[in-house]
């Protein structure tokens, strides 16, 4: 089974909301140019820290230039894919227009081909994670150096420009993720690849790489299973002292379930900690690696296990009014929305347009009764985003806990919140975030968590657990 096929199936929160599905209708070079330049002016007055990553004379710039560039028509589906080539030059990650995965899917359903491969992208280099066994083709360890004669630099800037992200690393490590579909945005026509890689101490080698078909890619051959694999949840003793708990996403994975309803989500972490707690364990570790994050009404409940004091999820939550976020707002409550957004309704009609206003979170606190009191150490890394992030910073923050693996790529301190307007002619929808969200200790700088005890790791996943692995072993040895 191809790897990336079920992580871009699975996704990061992104690909929850397929964009408009491919359609035969075009829209006129004038139709293009009067939604573009409504998406720009509507960011312009909706969203807080706009130019804080790109200054607004590059961006003004930019839109100048592509404004000029719509020449002729355009699909739906093309003018999402070109529109998203400006918003990822805000370089702001949830300033974005979701992935058009249902084209995607289209496209593969009616037998288009994908790379049989995945990447990982670490410290430069490019390195083949796994591969499907073709004769002659890619393995495993590869250290791919061009693709169709490219050099790395060039054609990863051209795929990244499809995602949004605040930083390179958080791009790539998107990009992992959106490998086999942003190939096929960007090479459309193609067969096949021509893959030049570096292996172990042998010259530089090409390899024409076929793109498969899903019937082409079931008749090969399981490539063998070379990494372990984190489950969705799990809690387990690790020997008689160390609890282990995977809480999962934080939203409800249960099949036909509410997704924001936490029920059935508190309980499975009540009865971990229950567990721990009868069985003696001197540490708990919390394993928010891969974790695509959700709501804090299910990370609370974790935390307050542990918490020793009150806690907030911000410091400070500054929301900017806007005529697109109140309208946005009022939508999500026409629809049931809940306490929430009510709160925001009555801050946005005592508030003008354009002014920047706070949100008072209310404190959290420590569960009553019965508490987990001994240490907590929690795993993250590089596919910990949003409020998987989130939480590992408060936790840090309030010396709740240990901090231990690699520095996340998603930003702890942020621009968040998301809401969405659409487009008035081809209906594409834009995401943007209303409110900078400030970490709990108050560092406004965009940045991610950076762990206290930061493991050495392999560039691939092995079949072993290496960071659980170092982790037992430091906490052992005390």
């Amino acid at each position: 089974m191809h790897v990336t096929s079920t992580a871009l199936a699975l996704g990061l929160g992104l690909l929850t909301a397929p964009v408009t599905a491919q359609t035969p209708d075009r829209f006129s070079p004038e139709q293009l140019r009067s939604d573009f330049d409504h998406l720009y002016t509507t960011l312009q007055s909706a969203q807080p820290g706009l130019y804080s990553a790109t200054p607004q004379s590059v961006l003004d710039q930019r839109h100048a230039e592509m404004m000029g560039d719509i020449t002729g028509p355009m699909s739906a589906f093309e003018a999402t894919v070109y529109f998203q080539t400006f918003l990822s030059e805000i370089r702001i990650a949830h300033t974005r227009i979701d992935f058009p995965v249902g084209d995607w899917f289209a496209w593969r359903d009616n037998g288009g081909g994908a790379v049989p491969f995945d990447i990982r992208i670490r410290d430069g280099r490019v390195l083949v994670e796994s591969a499907m066994p073709l004769e002659n083709g890619l393995q495993r360890g590869d250290e791919i150096i061009a693709i169709n004669g490219t050099p790395n630099a060039i054609w990863l800037n051209r795929m990244t420009r499809h995602l949004s992200a605040d930083t390179p690393d958080f791009a790539y490590t998107l990009l992992e993720s959106y490998f086999p579909a942003v190939v096929w945005l960007e090479h459309s026509e193609a067969d096949s690849l021509a893959v030049t890689v570096i292996r172990g101490d042998a010259p530089e080698i090409t390899i024409n790489v076929p793109l498969l078909s899903r019937d082409e890619m079931a008749a090969l051959a399981d490539a063998p299973v070379q990494s372990f694999q984190l489950p969705l949840f799990d809690t387990r003793m690790i020997g008689e002292d160390i609890g282990y708990l995977r809480p999962g996403p934080f939203y409800n994975t249960d099949d036909g379930g509410n997704t924001w309803d936490p029920t059935s989500y508190v309980a499975r972490v009540d009865a971990a900690f229950g567990d721990f707690i009868e069985a003696d364990a001197g540490a708990v570790i919390l394993d928010l690696r891969d974790n695509p994050g959700g709501n804090n009404t299910f990370s609370d409940p974790i935390i307050a296990w542990f918490a020793d004091q009150d806690w907030r999820f911000a410091s400070e939550f500054r929301l900017l009014v806007s005529e697109a976020t109140t309208a946005s707002n009022a939508a999500r409550l026409a629809d049931g929305g809940g306490e929430v957004s009510a709160q925001y309704a009555e801050l946005f009609a005592n508030a003008r347009n354009g002014d920047i206003i706070l949100y008072d979170f209310p404190e959290a606190k420590p569960r009553e009764g019965e508490r987990f009191e001994g240490e907590v150490y929690v795993l993250i890394n590089r596919y910990s985003y949003s409020n998987a992030v989130t939480t590992a910073a408060l936790i840090q923050d309030y010396g709740f806990g240990t901090i231990v693996g690699e520095v996340t790529a998603d930003m702890s301190t942020t621009y968040g919140a998301m809401e969405y307007f659409s487009l008035p002619t081809t209906g594409i929808r834009v995401g943007y975030p209303k409110a900078h969200i400030i970490r709990p200790n108050g560092d406004d700088h965009p940045h991610p968590v950076t762990p206290d005890l930061e493991l050495d790791l392999p560039p691939l996943r092995g079949e072993h657990d290496a960071a659980l692995e170092q982790l037992v072993d430091h906490i052992r040895a005390g």
